[in-house]
Formats: structure tokens, C-alpha cells, sequence
């Protein structure tokens, strides 16, 4: 029994000192350009995952993405499993695992703020994917081509065809449910 116990306690040392995480689930309810948007969040301290519920409005900014955060690298992949793209952009200053922890826990709100991302015309060379931006986020996005979005400034918001003004992880309202 001693020996159990003390096997016990050794493997839960190592998996605090790896720095291994279990995922934790929710029911999220985000609210998307006034709309509320339902969805599943699964969160670990490496990485978050968002899958909404299937979009009912397919208005041009509001998509459904399935978006995975990588908060080591400090990217998130927003892949559109329809037009197999994979959109890449660096994470905000705010948006880490504790900041996303504690408002979980708290129940509390972000603040949403409208990003201007451009797209660029071509993807990212499959040969690079990995190096850019890590083998997380390079397996999550492989069956479809990535694109690094990039700042918009306001003459590419008005000449871009491909200029997306809102994605859904931009900045979340996060309600827990019970």
C-alpha cells in the first residue's frame, strides 16, 4: 500500500514539474457584433480551443471558424473547415491563459475592440507553415492553406477584396453555463 501511495505521489510531482494540463470544457456564450454566439471552449495552459455552434446568419463577417489559440507561440489559427482556410494572426497582449482563466472562473466579460486584418493573396509555402508558426497550429491548420493575416490599414480596407474586419475570436465575451 505504501509503495502505491508513493508511486502515486511521484507521478503527480513529475506531471506538476512537466508542466503537464488537462483541458478543461465549457459551454460558452460569446457575444459576436451584438449577436450571441453559443459555443464549446477547452482551455489547458498551452493552448484554447473555440468550436461555435453552426452559423445561422452566414453574413460576410460572420463566419463560422473553429478558432485554437496557441498561447506559447502567441498565435491564433481561425480555420474555416468549408473553404479549408486557415487564417494565422499574433495573439493581443491580453489574450493568455490566465486572463482567459480568470474570466472563466469569474464569469466576467472582455472588452470586444474590431480588428482590421488583411488578407494576403497567396498562402503560406506548405514548407514554412511549421517554422512560422509552430507544429501546433502547423497540424491543426495541414488539411487546408494558411494564410498570416496582417494589420489592415484603411486604403487596404477600402481597395482589399479579401479584407476581414471581423473574426470571431477577436476579442470574447465569455459567460459560463451551467
Amino acid at each position: 500500500m505504501k509503495c502505491v501511495v508513493l508511486c502515486l505521489g511521484l507521478a503527480l510531482m513529475i506531471e506538476g514539474a512537466l508542466g503537464l494540463d488537462h483541458t478543461d470544457w465549457n459551454f460558452v456564450t460569446t457575444v459576436y457584433d451584438g449577436r450571441k454566439v453559443n459555443g464549446v471552449l477547452g482551455i489547458n495552459r498551452r493552448s484554447m480551443l473555440m468550436i461555435p455552434d453552426a452559423v445561422t446568419d452566414p453574413s460576410k463577417c460572420n463566419r463560422r471558424t473553429i478558432n485554437n489559440h496557441d498561447f506559447e507561440k502567441r498565435f491564433v489559427a481561425m480555420k474555416d473547415p468549408v473553404k479549408r482556410e486557415c487564417m494565422v494572426k499574433p495573439l493581443g497582449k491580453r489574450e493568455t491563459y490566465e486572463e482567459t482563466k480568470k474570466a472563466l472562473d469569474n464569469g466576467s466579460e472582455f472588452i470586444q475592440s474590431m480588428e482590421h486584418w488583411a488578407m494576403p493573396d497567396s498562402p503560406l509555402p506548405k514548407n514554412r507553415v511549421k517554422r512560422e508558426i509552430g507544429s501546433m497550429l502547423a497540424d491543426f491548420c495541414s488539411d487546408s492553406a494558411l494564410f498570416m493575416l496582417k494589420r489592415a490599414k484603411e486604403t487596404q480596407l477600402i481597395r482589399r477584396k479579401r479584407c476581414f474586419l471581423c473574426l470571431w475570436c477577436k476579442g470574447t465575451v465569455i459567460h459560463n453555463h451551467y
